[in-house]
């Protein structure tokens, strides 16, 4: 006889829930999520169910416009290059997405591991799309300074950091996570729901260690597809130490898929570090005393001449040209010594356009408007890009994993949707996942 019985969901109900959701100020919403790999993940689907419904709705749409290759060649790169490395290199994190998996499957949603392990590893594919000259629009985000001793205020570590990013994921990125591990460090990381890393590279751990980066512009590589970047960064967050430690971890069977310029700081002795990281190529700068920045090109000569094909470092009618300049007149000039979380605010909503010789917010301003810019040198007019947020913290803050944070552009300016795609239509297709950017109040984020 035909067995006609409904097949049931094999998955538990009323799994207990480690974690709960903190808050919902000012456009973030803070979460706390504890226990192994498993519970954790349990607890981050489980609280983000429908937000990582939406993010894996829209990540073909991302894919597209930001890589220009088709998404079914993108899933297919994920789980042949990318899944067998997390399980082989990283055990703990894919037990992790495993945990949100069956979160999600008990909502009804019908999202997989290799879902999850596509929309963690967009990042991965900025140096592929690259090299494959596809895309270089995901090439220049975020401008950001970390400094300590005699250039601040009270010499502690001042650390601050503006996403550069489109206008369709900016909103995503709104997940402030506090995870306490049952191995490892507690820690809190800026993300979107789902990853299992910062996707913006925001984070403070109770080890003492904080960081964030900038993306190298203009790799000329292959990446190799070993260990993906997202799993030794957070492998680092979780269990590193020291600056050393953080190093070491990255370049452990590094695949150079994400190429970045790392500012660290620890807040146990006030070391801070410049990190520079692509394929072959790396260098590590450290002091007691001074200011590491990043805005897209490589401080590092040998590595930028080697490892990218990036001419602007010096060029200020370019975004990093320009920004490149202006950083270093306000960082090692008029606010040298006086470094403070009021002045950091100051500092990255700067407006002025050094190639103009005016105020003129652009792709070129350290608070960066491409969607403002009617032409460019690379690119597209009127590009809706541009800062998304903002985060700063000192020493003191730090230690209590607490940190100020401002959602939507740094300066506080708005985005309005209807009358952007009204003026620019050519954009209409981004239309649906595009939303307005309110402006938001600074907040001090804390669990």
């Amino acid at each position: 006889m035909k067995n006609n019985t409904t097949k049931k969901n094999t998955y538990p109900k009323k799994r207990k829930v480690n974690g709960k959701i903190v808050s919902k100020k000012q456009g973030w919403v803070t979460l706390h999520i504890y226990g192994n790999a498993f519970e954790r993940g349990y607890a981050h689907g489980t609280l983000l169910a429908e937000n990582i419904k939406y993010n894996i709705d829209v990540l073909p749409l991302f894919v597209n416009e930001f890589y220009h290759i088709p998404y079914e060649e993108y899933r297919d790169l994920c789980i042949v290059e990318i899944k067998p490395n997390i399980i082989h290199y990283h055990k703990e994190f894919y037990d992790e997405l495993v945990g949100i998996e069956t979160a999600l499957r008990e909502h009804f949603i019908d999202i997989d591991v290799d879902d999850l392990i596509c929309w963690n590893s967009i990042m991965c594919f900025y140096s592929y799309s690259i090299h494959k000259k596809k895309s270089n629009t995901s090439s220049m985000r975020c401008s950001a300074f970390i400094a300590t001793g005699d250039a601040t205020q009270h010499n502690d570590i001042i650390m601050a950091h503006n996403t550069h990013t489109h206008y369709m994921d900016g909103i995503v990125q709104n997940i402030i996570l506090y995870v306490t591990p049952s191995k490892g460090f507690p820690f809190v990381m800026q993300c979107s729901a789902g990853n299992i890393a910062s996707g913006t590279d925001w984070f403070i751990s109770s080890s003492g260690i904080m960081g964030c980066e900038t993306t190298i512009y203009g790799i000329n590589y292959k990446p190799v597809f070993g260990s993906p970047f997202f799993c030794r960064i957070r492998k680092a967050l979780q269990y590193g130490k020291t600056i050393d430690d953080y190093v070491k971890i990255m370049l452990t069977n590094n695949s150079g898929d994400y190429a970045c310029s790392w500012l660290l700081g620890n807040t146990n002795n006030n070391e801070i570090a410049c990190f520079e990281l692509g394929l072959k190529e790396h260098s590590i700068q450290k002091t007691y005393n001074g200011v590491y920045y990043g805005m897209n090109s490589t401080i590092d000569n040998q590595l930028r001449t080697i490892e990218t094909i990036d001419t602007d470092i010096y060029n200020i009618s370019t975004s990093t040209g320009a920004r490149r300049f202006r950083m270093n007149q306000l960082l090692n000039n008029t606010y040298y010594g006086n470094i403070s979380i009021q002045t950091a605010k100051t500092i990255l909503s700067d407006h002025y356009d050094v190639y103009t010789n005016k105020e003129s917010p652009s792709s070129r301003t350290i608070c960066r408007h491409s969607d403002r810019d009617h032409a460019k040198k690379s690119g597209k007019p009127f590009y809706p890009f541009g800062s998304t947020d903002g985060k700063i913290v000192n020493s003191e803050n730090a230690k209590q994993l607490k940190f100020f944070g401002r959602f939507g552009h740094f300066c506080g300016r708005t985005f309005v949707k209807n009358t952007f795609i009204k003026n620019h239509p050519q954009y209409t297709h981004m239309e649906k996942w595009m939303t307005n950017m309110d402006s938001h109040d600074w907040i001090l984020i804390t669990k």
